[in-house]
């Protein structure tokens, strides 16, 4: 059963007959309702459910997580069904009326195909189709324009692209660069985030705190931006040396970026630290975005929460709720940092991810596998001295490096019955980079007892932590 309100009736059976040609479903066989509100409506709507005071387009409500098309009313259960007619339900519609005229002149085009299209767009919201990432936006965006074009609302003569689709009808934008520090507590999943956005293992990823230590880029390539990411070391109180290093660097990178990406553990919660963090970057100049990381492993109503705190927060450039570890949420984050992006220069070549050398890589690759797999067993107090790194005539690399320890009865756990845990550190660090240089990887890991290194200014600068020039 399909429930129109606010007018545009006759427009919006339009799509949804054009959309079940397109998608194989019979128009009668699902539960829909559209309705066209006013912006303020909408507003409160994204208070109220999104935890944001503005005014979007459209929203959609999907009542079925798990929509297989084609849609066939037998592979539903009872409390998919609507009992009046059997109609299969699948949620809400919302257009917003002021911002369907504000874009159709925007656009060129008229007011009908805005709100079709906007109506096109919940519906494919509702059939399971999203926009997370490139490769899903581009589908969304074919579906919605053979839909339109049965339906009757084709593009008109003289109507302008929106920004989303001018790469793929042949009109260049304009090239932007920039520098985005990414910021939060420890074990945020700041590493993850730059590694999920990079598309390279990066930087060090650990569930252990603080495992971040070096300032790294990440640099992020596409044909008209590139986006440099500065990962530091989650913000805390330092206790050691090496701690005192980690914080130098954190403060260090927020020097001459566009933008600062402060990302907030939603396991851990939104706290007044947090707070006041956000607000000091705000209050010195910083265009701030911030990522509400993890969303996937709490409730909604927390989520709800953090977003609601955050949307008290006077000069926010954004508000992303994203899954770092699931790629959810990425492709907006991407866009949001892009309108922020200053320059036009192209920093590094299009197939550079770092600008750290392969030591160094290899390095953090190998202190990951070290805490992956040692877990609790051993403290944090782990670091890796790249003793060798030395490329053959025929590709092959041999890495020989030492890893580093402070208690002498940290060793034999290192090493594990018959040198069974070191071999399988090696196992996996050897895999990863290979992986990372395209070649035969040859690595020989010993351990060495250098007790209280994070300690010792002598030994944080052998392990390539200088204090005094975090760079």
């Amino acid at each position: 059963m399909l429930r129109v309100y606010g007018g545009n009736e006759e427009l919006v059976k339009k799509v949804f007959n054009a959309a079940g040609k397109e998608l194989d479903f019979a128009p009668e066989d699902v539960d829909a309702e559209v309705s066209f509100v006013t912006s303020e409506e909408i507003r409160e709507l994204n208070k109220e459910t999104r935890g944001m005071d503005k005014v979007t387009d459209v929203l959609s409500f999907q009542l079925l997580e798990d929509v297989t098309l084609p849609l066939i009313k037998e592979n539903y259960g009872a409390g998919d069904i609507n009992e009046e007619d059997g109609s299969v339900m699948l949620g809400e519609i919302l257009v917003c009326n002021e911002k369907a005229a504000e874009q159709a002149a925007e656009y060129g085009h008229s007011e009908d195909r805005e709100k079709a299209f906007l109506v096109c767009h919940g519906l494919l919201h509702l059939l399971g189709f999203d926009h997370e990432d490139e490769e899903g936006e581009k589908e969304m965006n074919a579906l919605s324009e053979k839909i339109l074009l049965s339906a009757g609302f084709p593009r008109e003569n003289g109507e302008a692209l929106p920004e989303n689709e001018k790469e793929n009808n042949g009109k260049e934008s304009e090239f932007r660069s920039g520098f985005v520090a990414i910021v939060g507590r420890p074990n945020a999943g700041k590493s993850t985030l730059v590694n999920r956005i990079v598309g390279e293992k990066v930087a060090i990823v650990s569930w252990k705190p603080q495992t971040t230590r070096n300032k790294i880029l990440g640099i992020y390539n596409e044909k008209d931006c590139q986006i440099i990411f500065i990962d530091t070391p989650g913000l805390h109180k330092p206790r050691n040396k090496l701690g005192e290093y980690m914080m130098k660097t954190a403060s260090a990178a927020l020097d001459g970026v566009d933008c600062v990406l402060y990302v907030v553990d939603c396991e851990k919660g939104f706290d007044e630290n947090d707070r006041e963090r956000i607000v000091s970057y705000v209050n010195a100049g910083q265009k701030v975005i911030v990522a509400v990381n993890k969303t996937d492993h709490v409730t909604k109503e927390k989520v709800f929460e953090i977003l609601t705190a955050l949307n008290g927060i006077a000069g926010l450039a954004a508000v992303v709720p994203i899954s770092a570890l699931r790629g959810r949420n990425i492709e907006p984050l991407k866009k949001e940092i892009k309108k922020l992006l200053t320059d036009n220069i192209k920093y590094y070549a299009d197939d550079q991810f770092t600008d750290r050398p392969m030591r160094f890589m290899a390095a953090e690759i190998i202190r990951e596998k070290a805490l992956r797999l040692l877990d609790k067993e051993v403290p944090y107090g782990i670091g890796v001295d790249i003793r060798e790194y030395k490329v053959r005539n025929n590709g092959i690399v041999d890495v020989n490096a030492d890893i580093i320890c402070e208690k002498a009865a940290h060793k034999p756990i290192i090493l594990g019955k018959g040198g069974a845990m070191i071999k399988k550190i090696a196992t996996y660090a050897r895999q990863d980079l290979e992986d990372m240089t395209g070649e035969k990887v040859f690595l020989t890991l010993f351990v060495r007892v250098k007790e209280d290194w994070r300690g010792s200014d002598f030994v944080m600068r052998e392990l390539g932590y200088d204090r005094k020039n975090p760079d």
